[in-house]
C-alpha cells in the first residue's frame, strides 16, 4: 500500500491531518483524494506554491502555510493525525518538532514519524554506501574530495556534520520524553505479513537489520 493509505488506517473519516514538512505536496494531495482535511507546513515557499498547484489540478482542497516545523501555528488538540516524514534530520530542532505535534494532536490522536539512522548502510541525502560507518569528523573531508558535500541552506541542514541522525534508543528516549506511545512499524508490518515465521525475522531485525542496515527508522507515535 501506499504511505497515504497506511496511515489512513489510523484516521477517522473526515479527520483532521497535518503534514509537517509537506514537501511538493504529494502527500497533502493525496491524503485529500482519500476525503482527509488536510494541512501542511513548509519552509519553502516555492513548495507550498508547487503543492497547492498539485492540489488545484487534483481538484481538492488543502490548507497550506510557509513556515518552520519547530514553530506550528495551530491550536492545541486539533489534529487527528500529523506525518512527519524525512523532516527531523533537517531541521534545528527535532524535539520541539516532536513537542509541537504533541501539542497539536487530539488525546488518542496519532502521527507517523521518520528519523535517519545513524548507522545505516546507505544513506539516501549522499547516495554512498558506508558513509554512516565512518566517523563524523572524517565525512567532511571524504566528501569534500570526492565533490560530493552539500552546504547548509534555506532547505535546511543537508551537511553529515549538522544533521540529526540517531540510533533506535535515541529516537524512542526523544519521542517518550515528548509524552508519545511508540511503534516501530517495520515490527508491526513483519507480524502482520508473516505470521508463524515473524518472530525469527524480528530476532535478525532487531539484531542485525535495525541497528546497521536501514537507513531510517519507521515510526507511528500515540498521544497518550
Amino acid at each position: 500500500m501506499t504511505h497515504a493509505e497506511f496511515c489512513a488506517r489510523y484516521i477517522p473519516v473526515q479527520g483532521r491531518v497535518l503534514d509537517v514538512g509537506s514537501g511538493r505536496g504529494n502527500f497533502v494531495v493525496a491524503m485529500a483524494q482519500l476525503g482527509f482535511v488536510v494541512s501542511g507546513i513548509e519552509i519553502n515557499p516555492e513548495y507550498v506554491a508547487e503543492s497547492q498547484n498539485k492540489a488545484v489540478t487534483a481538484s481538492v482542497s488543502v490548507s497550506l502555510v510557509t513556515g518552520q516545523a519547530e514553530e506550528l501555528p495551530y491550536v492545541d488538540n486539533f489534529f487527528d493525525f500529523a506525518n512527519c516524514a524525512e523532516v527531523t534530520e533537517h531541521t534545528n530542532n527535532p524535539e520541539k518538532i516532536c513537542q509541537g505535534i504533541y501539542r497539536v494532536l487530539k488525546p488518542g490522536g496519532s502521527a507517523y514519524i521518520s528519523f535517519h539512522n545513524r548507522f545505516g548502510v546507505y544513506d539516501y541525502h549522499y547516495h554512498l554506501y558506508g558513509i554512516n560507518w565512518i566517523p563524523r569528523s572524517w565525512t567532511e573531508v571524504i566528501l569534500r574530495v570526492i565533490g560530493r558535500q552539500k552546504p547548509d541552506g534555506e532547505k535546511g541542514r543537508q551537511k553529515l556534520t549538522t544533521m540529526h541522525y540517531y540510533t533506535f534508543r535515541q529516537a524512542v528516549d526523544l519521542l517518550a520524553r515528548s509524552g508519545f506511545q511508540v511503534t516501530d512499524i517495520r515490527v508491526q508490518k513483519i507480524k502482520e505479513r508473516f505470521g508463524l515465521v515473524a518472530p525469527a525475522i524480528i530476532f535478525l531485525y532487531y539484531v542485525c537489520l535495525r541497528p546497521f542496515y536501514f537507513n531510517t527508522f519507521h515510526f507511528l507515535i500515540e498521544k497518550v
